[in-house]
């Protein structure tokens, strides 16, 4: 994505229209951007900058920069001269600024000479390393190679996303390719409404420009997103754009497909957080799917990240756990779900959100752990709400406060009789693990003693 002073787009009647690189006509121009980084290699990077403010002209510099700002996202790394020496540019001038002001040459003289003294080097060596760490005085050490095409269309892709930046909505359809861009929307947290599901998707996307919170950082998300958009067989990209106060409309679609890069559509959709998700569940004792799939919700569609469910129970309880939010968000979200009849909960982190959300039991907000007390009374509420399961719920919510967990307790010991843990951090996992606290009322059932001697424990066990 480019900085917002380099989009480069004209406006007309109402609508917005990105001013996208063509090959025919700015090859050229990229070729010589390209060129000026790859002579510069070793020399300094205002330099370089230098040499491309000779390319630049009223109609090209944000074109000319825009090309620049790729290259260095994409294929150049910086360093700092000094790095080699052991002078620190930061620690120099913090040696320096402490001495004082200075109020003649002979006085700054006098203290340069004083820290080439302390840092055991030349004069000269603490003249070019006070400020050897701003970025015109790094030098370029590595260029990788990219060719003009390429760099058009990676420019082309970073102006969609830049122009995208200030959007208070965006819609877009898909067809071929839908999951993977699902799993990016999942995956980045973004506000969605799904309104068509099938061989092609609509998807409503909350843009940045129409939140408080965050902005910058949801906005980034936002970006991307839109790779894996393009990628599709087929797609549609409609926008309101909000510029200086008034909205334009902006329409994109895959008919312009040669103008950006192929990219492949992966998403490392799995994290810690929700693998521990699943594993805490599952070892309450419940069936968890990850990943169900896409489920219509009366005309609309919801995309959950877990279904949960246990033997005997008549319907699954979906769990979507939610990136960024508004209340406004979570309540036209629960709203819909409600009145299909779909169980599902939401599960949102309270710093992802703008405002709170009062009373809304189909929500659980969480602050740095989720508790998966209130996650599973959510559950087992709306399994008594669609399913005949009283008597199962019942029994897994006495399981959850701690109340007959024989069963548990028995499973444990067999586990810790074959590892034998050394270390009470080792004990604690395992014990957690299973879904119990870690307290002495649990140590005392499992038939363990933690000792401890000095600033040491020993764990001794009965069995």
């Amino acid at each position: 994505m480019l900085p917002k002073e380099l989009l480069d787009a004209k406006k007309v009647k109402g609508r917005i229209y990105p001013k996208f690189a063509e090959s025919d006509r700015d090859a050229q121009l990229a070729e010589r951007v390209i060129e000026i980084f790859r002579s510069g290699l070793g020399k300094k990077y205002g330099q370089v900058m230098h040499a491309l403010r000779r390319l630049e002209s009223a109609e090209n510099y944000k074109k000319v920069r825009g090309f620049a700002r790729v290259l260095e996202n994409h294929c150049i790394e910086k360093a700092c001269r000094y790095s080699d020496t052991g002078l620190d540019p930061h620690a120099v001038r913090m040696f320096l600024f402490e001495r004082g002001f200075v109020t003649s040459r002979a006085e700054r003289d006098r203290i340069i000479t004083y820290a080439s003294r302390y840092f055991n080097v030349e004069p000269q060596d603490i003249e070019r390393a006070m400020y050897a760490d701003r970025e015109e005085e790094l030098v370029i050490s590595k260029v990788d190679e990219m060719d003009a095409d390429m760099l058009i269309k990676m420019y082309n892709l970073s102006l969609l996303q830049t122009t995208l930046f200030n959007s208070t909505a965006m819609r877009f359809e898909v067809e071929g390719n839908y999951k993977p861009v699902f799993r990016a929307v999942k995956f980045f947290g973004l506000m969605y409404e799904i309104k068509e599901a099938g061989k092609r998707v609509e998807v409503e996307v909350t843009g940045p420009a129409s939140l408080i919170k965050m902005v910058r950082k949801y906005g980034i998300s936002m970006a991307k997103v839109i790779p894996h958009v393009i990628s599709a067989k087929r797609w549609r990209i409609n926008a309101k754009i909000l510029e200086n106060d008034r909205l334009y409309r902006f329409e994109l679609d895959s008919s312009s497909k040669h103008l950006f890069p192929e990219l492949k559509s992966d998403v490392k959709y799995d994290s810690s957080f929700e693998a521990e998700f699943f594993r805490r569940i599952r070892n309450l004792g419940y069936h968890v799917e990850r990943e169900p799939g896409v489920v219509d919700a009366g005309g609309r569609a919801f995309i959950p990240d877990f279904a949960i469910w246990k033997d005997g129970w008549s319907e699954k309880v979906y769990v979507e756990i939610a990136g960024f939010w508004t209340e406004d968000y979570l309540k036209r979200k629960v709203e819909k779900i409600v009145s299909s009849k779909v169980p599902l909960i939401v599960v949102a982190r309270e710093e992802f959100g703008e405002t709170g959300i009062g009373d809304m039991p189909e929500v659980v907000l969480f602050s740095r752990k989720i508790d998966y007390g209130e996650v599973v009374k959510a559950v087992n509420r709306l399994a008594r709400k669609f399913g005949n399961v009283e008597e199962k719920v019942e029994k897994a919510e006495k399981n959850v406060k701690g109340e007959k967990i024989d069963d548990k307790i028995d499973r444990l010991k067999v586990k810790i009789s074959e590892k034998r843990p050394e270390s009470v951090e080792e004990l604690k996992s395992m014990v957690e693990e299973e879904g119990l606290r870690f307290d002495e009322d649990t140590i005392k059932k499992l038939g363990i003693r933690v000792v401890w001697k000095g600033l040491n424990c020993v764990i001794k066990y009965k069995f």
